[in-house]
């Protein structure tokens, strides 16, 4: 039986809003069509997906945050520091643009973090062992507090970014674009 066959309630010659037909042939097709047979379709086999992380941040703001706090040390080496001011001066700017470089890299998720956290490393393992053995006296205890507290740290977290960024493997290029090509494409224009 289709729709048009059903029986009509009014007037004749009127019709059911469409709304109204619909509801009443949902109610009557049940009984009069037998139960809907289910096809089962095969799925396509998906190879599992590690879930992705979010890559950690906080790396990279320690970073940032230890350049920026050298800039003042800076400042009071150069003022109070009377001989080998230009050395020692010199070796904590490399240090502080090597971790504000770094944290930025790192940020970035850049390619060259890698580089830069292994210098940045080397260069705060060499200031800490400068400083420790060049020292004597109450220069040697605030040396090694300051290789244990904040260099050495310093040093060990930039290690761990170089080798874990060298682990990770570098996203896919872009495809290369040929000479001739692009040449031909800014001609038409």
């Amino acid at each position: 039986m289709s729709v048009s066959e059903l029986p009509r309630s009014g007037p004749a010659g009127a019709r059911r809003p469409a709304s109204s037909r619909r509801t009443t042939a949902a109610r009557r097709l049940p009984e009069q069509v037998g139960p809907a047979e289910v096809i089962a379709l095969p799925l396509p086999r998906r190879a599992p997906v590690a879930p992705t992380r979010a890559p950690r941040r906080w790396p990279a703001y320690v970073l940032l945050g230890g350049g920026v706090l050298l800039l003042p040390w800076l400042v009071l080496l150069a003022l109070t520091l009377s001989s080998q001011t230009l050395a020692w001066v010199g070796l904590d700017a490399m240090e502080s643009v090597g971790l504000i470089a770094t944290g930025l890299l790192v940020l970035r998720r850049h390619p060259l973090r890698t580089a830069a956290a292994a210098m940045t490393a080397t260069l705060l393992l060499v200031d800490a062992w400068f400083d420790t053995t060049t020292s004597t006296g109450s220069d040697l205890a605030f040396a090694v507090v300051l290789a244990v507290v904040a260099e050495l740290p310093l040093a060990a977290l930039c290690a761990t970014v170089a080798v874990r960024a060298a682990r990770t493997p570098a996203p896919p290029s872009p495809p290369p674009t040929c000479p001739t090509a692009s040449a031909a494409a800014r001609r038409k224009r």
